[in-house]
């Protein structure tokens, strides 16, 4: 497992997988891997806090739910069962990953969603495609995520949001 800056120069997101099954927690550990702004620091089949207190990740994905309590003040947690973590495409995946690492900023999962869309470019109209809703409905979640960010515009909530994943996540 390596180290580094994503090609952008930022610091990737840290993530380690718990999961008791080797074949699943495999799988996770490649498609989070695969994306350029996320590394997988470690993985365990057990309990994730040995781990959590030495590598220090921003997010643990887990399956037993029951580890999570130990971990919501050192990092952010994103809890998986197995038949979820087969299920989830490749995308919606890694995007439930991010979600987690920005839980720290307020914002629901759609509105994070909403605004991993808005960091790509995507104007109100293609997102409301993409996520099959009313271009008003979109409008709203842009403008309570304004708010809960804290920023005037587009480009501001883009640098903060691109900007999380440099920050480390820990208290």
């Amino acid at each position: 497992m390596t180290t580094g800056t994503t090609s952008n120069g930022r610091e990737p997101l840290r993530v380690l997988v718990t999961h008791a099954d080797p074949v699943v927690r495999a799988s996770m550990a490649a498609r989070i891997g695969t994306c350029g702004d996320t590394l997988v620091i470690g993985d365990t089949p057990g309990d994730p806090l040995p781990l959590v207190l030495q590598l220090r990740p921003d997010v643990v994905v887990l399956d037993d739910p029951a580890f999570a309590p130990a971990l919501n003040q050192r990092c952010r947690v994103l809890v998986l069962g197995t038949d979820l973590a087969e299920d989830f495409d490749h995308l919606d995946f890694v995007r439930a990953v991010r979600a987690a690492a920005r839980a720290g900023l307020g914002l629901s999962a759609r509105e994070a969603e909403v605004m991993d869309l808005i960091a790509a470019g995507r104007s109100n109209g293609e997102i409301a495609r993409e996520l099959y809703l009313s271009e008003k409905t979109v409008k709203n979640h842009v403008n309570r995520i304004y708010s809960k960010l804290g920023v005037p515009n587009r480009a501001t909530a883009i640098s903060l949001w691109r900007g999380v994943l440099s920050e480390r996540l820990i208290s």
